[in-house]
């Protein structure tokens, strides 16, 4: 059995007392040689996790006839049921697992009719746990990708929009809107050619310019559909919009901003420069909150900046 052969999941979902239903494999050294860890059928125990951590495995790996079954596992384990013995931290690891397999799945199909169905179910998955009494913004930071790609940036700004929609005192249902919506806000980018996505040095005028129609390619391909919300619709085409009217694509001002709009465009910068990005080095989380402070009340609504700046602050260690 061939590492390369499998498929790799991450030790952070697995809960002890479950089982994902397909057996585990590790890697044998630094081989691509992959050999039998634990049987589909026998649970995980708590010593057994910790060995891992101890050793540095932060992965173990399933035959690629087994994703179905650990998709499952982890929804499961995302939305609340499966495990009572399992942590936030290991809810918010499956969640984040979850929203990636199935965002980047939709965003490579590029059908919009999947993907804003995969929105609207991870929508609520997400709301179920950032809702939670027990919910710790710090568990979810911990596992989160920062690459570029446009499905993790996607997936991000989703959880983190969320989480701002909660704190500010939403509805679980507003806020399962808000998650969805911030999943499809970048929709627009996969009209846009990698060569720019991905270039390695600044953007030149004309290049920055077809990153700029982005809002309105995403809000065309999704205006006529009956099960989005205007608020959804909003965090499509008003991400980039600023308050005092230097946004894009039209250059709104305030009021004419939709709330979601707004909040979208707080996290939406906070990600962006808080991520790896090909021509720069990710920002610490300090850099980032007075960047955003910078801008509150130019380009930010001055009230959701504070509050997602309490919960970055909640995150940090005293």
């Amino acid at each position: 059995m061939l590492v390369s052969d499998l498929i790799a999941i991450s030790v952070s979902t697995l809960s002890p007392s479950s089982v994902i239903g397909a057996d585990l494999y590790c890697r044998v050294g630094n081989t691509d040689e992959a050999k039998l860890y634990r049987g589909a059928n026998y649970p995980m125990k708590s010593q057994d996790l910790n060995k891992l951590k101890s050793r540095g495995v932060t992965k173990l790996f399933i035959e690629r006839e087994g994703r179905s079954s650990y998709q499952e596992y982890l929804r499961d384990l995302a939305s609340g049921g499966g495990d009572e013995s399992a942590t936030n931290a290991q809810r918010s690891a499956a969640l984040n697992e979850v929203l990636l397999d199935v965002l980047q799945g939709s965003f490579v199909a590029n059908e919009n009719d999947q993907t804003v169905n995969a929105a609207s179910e991870l929508g609520g998955l997400a709301a179920s746990l950032v809702s939670r009494d027990d919910f710790a913004a710090s568990d979810l930071f911990r596992v989160l990708n920062h690459d570029y790609a446009t499905f993790t940036h996607s997936a991000n700004v989703a959880l983190y929009a969320g989480m701002l929609a909660n704190e500010l005192g939403m509805t679980p249902y507003e806020v399962e809107l808000v998650v969805a919506g911030g999943l499809l806000h970048d929709l627009g980018k996969l009209e846009i050619p990698d060569q720019i996505l991905t270039k390695p040095g600044r953007l030149d005028e004309d290049e920055f310019e077809i990153i700029k129609r982005h809002p309105g390619e995403g809000f065309r391909q999704l205006a006529l559909r009956d099960d989005l919300t205007f608020g959804q619709l909003m965090m499509v085409y008003q991400h980039h919009e600023r308050l005092d009217g230097g946004g894009y694509p039209v250059g709104s001002v305030g009021d004419e901003i939709h709330p979601w709009g707004r909040l979208c465009a707080v996290v939406d910068i906070y990600e962006a420069v808080t991520s790896q990005r090909p021509y720069r080095t990710p920002m610490s989380r300090e850099e980032a909150c007075n960047l955003i402070r910078r801008e509150s009340g130019k380009a930010l609504d001055p009230e959701m900046v504070e509050c997602w700046i309490s919960i970055i602050q909640s995150t940090m260690p005293k």
